[in-house]
């Protein structure tokens, strides 16, 4: 009688991750982690620095079992000093000792993790060196989610930053990120490692069981769903392109959905524009069943951000049917097409009022079935978990 195979034990080190203060930051790499613990057994430690006094004690775990993962959030008080090469030191101790405290909170007594999974570099990446070179020669792999490596952010800065990164970025067993565009901006830094690839995000099961809207009406129903920081998700020039839709006809509807440092600024925007109100509405903060409900009630979803790495709504919007008018920036050119929607180019205000437009008068269809369809098998915790289950099997195949 065969036995069954040993489940892996991943260690999950992550930069963000939802918390007691926002439940929104690192949703993908919460969800991440849930796929592969379908298949392995998961831990995730994720810390995170709060202003000085805002603790009882100065480090505090929040420990919970979740979704098959073992989570410990330890929370810690971020003093520092006046003296700045000294602050820099007691901020840095502080992160490692919270690291450490929340990596002995899911260990298990005489045993090792098989793998470490950094998301999001710099630091991060330098302990599971550690764990590499030092401790144990645990292997370990990269995901990166963030744009600082893009060109127009320039966010990639600091020279210890920079080489470090690259030591760690060498030594990774694979890096991984949610779009090629990403992995070509982290390889023109100097980031080089030979196994690069591309993992979709994951899409919340919440996603996959609302109700599909299923009745055409005169009236479209466009979505937009971000986190409301105006240079980056170009709010602005979306209402712009409302207000000039609204002066043409007043057969559509759009619903801004989330909240951020510009929501009022937003609000007051669209009011000066004089944009009617039974054509455009602010919902604020919406998840879960009540953000799906509302996706799935739109004819498309529309993004006019200035810049992307791959925003998960996108996968959100094709399981649920929804086609999605965006523009080219990013990684979105890899999953936006013809078939599934419609790309512009960034700040370009007229052609996305072509498109809109032309999607209103008929001229623009879909198959929503079959959008649905492929991103059904695409974007499951499933597929996703078995294709990063089949990674860390390589890596420890090959250590």
């Amino acid at each position: 009688m065969k036995t069954a195979p040993k489940r892996l034990r991943i260690l999950n080190l992550a930069r963000w991750y939802p918390n007691r203060y926002d439940p929104m930051p690192g949703l993908f790499i919460e969800r991440h982690a849930e796929a592969v613990a379908l298949y392995a057994d998961v831990a995730v430690v994720y810390t995170h620095a709060v202003g000085a006094g805002s603790l009882h004690r100065n480090f505090e775990i929040d420990f919970e079992e979740k979704n098959g993962l073992n989570v410990a959030k330890v929370y810690y008080n971020n003093l520092g000093s006046k003296i700045p090469l000294l602050n820099h030191g007691l901020k840095l101790f502080r992160f490692l000792k919270a690291n450490y405290l929340g990596i002995k909170k899911v260990s298990e007594k005489d045993k090792k993790f098989d793998l470490i999974h950094v998301h999001v570099l710099t630091r991060l990446g330098a302990i599971a060196l550690y764990y590499k070179w030092i401790h144990h020669g645990i292997p370990f792999v990269i995901t990166e989610h963030w744009t600082r490596y893009l060109n127009h952010t320039n966010g990639f800065d600091g020279f210890i930053r920079k080489m470090l990164t690259k030591i760690v970025v060498k030594q990774a067993a694979v890096v991984t990120s949610v779009s090629q565009d990403l992995s070509l901006a982290m390889q023109q830094h100097g980031l080089s490692n030979p196994d690069y690839r591309v993992i979709p995000n994951v899409v919340a099961p919440v996603f996959f069981e609302v109700p599909l809207k299923d009745t055409k009406g005169e009236s479209k129903e466009f979505v937009h769903v971000s986190c409301f920081t105006d240079k980056h998700k170009n709010i602005s020039g979306l209402l712009r392109v409302i207000k000039a839709l609204a002066e043409q006809r007043n057969d559509f509807h759009f619903t801004l959905v989330g909240d951020g440092e510009d929501f009022e600024k937003m609000k007051a925007f669209a009011k000066g524009l004089k944009i009617p109100e039974k054509q455009l509405q602010f919902t604020g903060l919406l998840e879960g069943k009540v953000l799906a409900n509302t996706m799935a009630a739109a004819d498309a979803l529309v993004i006019f951000s200035n810049y992307e790495n791959m925003p998960v709504v996108i996968n959100e919007s094709f399981v649920m049917a929804v086609p999605v008018f965006s523009t080219k920036v990013g990684g979105i050119a890899e999953m936006v097409n013809n078939s599934n929607g419609r790309l512009v180019e960034k700040g370009d205000e007229p052609a996305l009022l072509a498109v809109l437009t032309d999607f209103l008068d008929g001229k623009i269809t879909f198959n929503n079935q079959e959008i649905r369809a492929q991103a059904l098998v695409k974007f499951s915790a499933n597929t996703i978990g078995e294709i990063i289950l089949e990674i860390y099997q390589g890596v420890l195949k090959s250590a």
